[in-house]
């Protein structure tokens, strides 16, 4: 029976094999000094593809978007996970700015203040839940829709809009605003205000089409701001509606595919 060879040995035979070639053919033989200019990018070049290769496996609907989508989507969450694992195992990593010159001239582009953004809600949400799917949910509609903000419902608040054909909830009535969330920070509202509800929708929503203004404000005094609307919601604004259910754990889990496009 045939051993399998880890793709680790493989590529270390691959590499052997290259040396030998190089010094029978030329009548030298290489050491390891001869490597240590290259050594940090090749095991970056590798750290990278290893990323890529997570990604697929994590997220396979990558597949389906558009080239352009896929490039940005991919590259920024590979880039992500670049920056968690580099500095633990001490390989070089290029800057932001590099990598942010070098996507844009795939010809896509990503913008260095929506990174910044991606990133803290990588940080503070998807990553310490090791959620690759959500992540790149969150980035797909966060490229094509701009900056965005949640807003959790019972379904039958939902389905009364969709008839009205805009959202006036009892906050709005009540208080004079609309209850919106920020990615790094629904999942704290979920906790703390939805724990015993079910039968719960998420309103993905496009901060620049709401039809009104949002103020972000530290109502409770906590230090922590906020957004509100200070007005109805205009439902063309709604970018994605998705169940918000809960995973095996029993803890509130974001969207982890794409809404249709159409």
């Amino acid at each position: 029976m045939m051993t399998k060879i880890s793709p680790e040995l493989a590529l270390l035979e691959s590499l052997a094999r290259i040396n030998a070639e190089i010094g029978s053919a030329l009548g030298i033989r290489l050491t390891e000094q001869d490597f240590a200019d290259g050594r940090d990018e090749l095991l970056h070049i590798y750290c990278h593809e290893a990323c890529h290769a997570a990604l697929a496996h994590s997220v396979p609907w990558l597949a389906d978007l558009s080239e352009e989508e896929h490039t940005l989507v991919e590259e920024t969450l590979v880039r992500l996970l670049e920056k968690e694992f580099a500095p633990s195992l001490g390989l070089y990593l290029p800057s932001d700015e590099a990598f942010l010159v070098e996507l844009s001239m795939d010809p896509v582009g990503l913008k260095r203040e929506t990174f910044r953004q991606l990133e803290e809600v990588w940080a503070a949400v998807f990553w310490p839940r090791r959620d690759l799917a959500g992540m790149a949910v969150h980035a797909l509609l966060t490229l094509r829709h701009g900056d965005l903000v949640y807003h959790i419902l019972p379904r039958a608040d939902w389905q009364a809009a969709q008839k009205e054909g805009i959202y006036r909830p009892a906050s709005l009535e009540n208080g004079g605003f609309i209850h919106f969330s920020r990615g790094e920070q629904v999942l704290s509202v979920a906790r703390n205000f939805y724990r015993d509800q079910t039968d719960l929708l998420l309103l993905t929503i496009a901060a620049d089409r709401v039809g009104g203004e949002i103020r972000y404000e530290d109502l409770l005094g906590e230090g922590k701001l906020f957004p509100h609307l200070y007005g109805p919601l205009d439902l063309r604004a709604v970018v994605a509606v998705d169940e918000f259910g809960r995973d095996d754990a029993g803890t509130f889990q974001l969207p982890q595919e794409p809404p249709s496009e159409g």
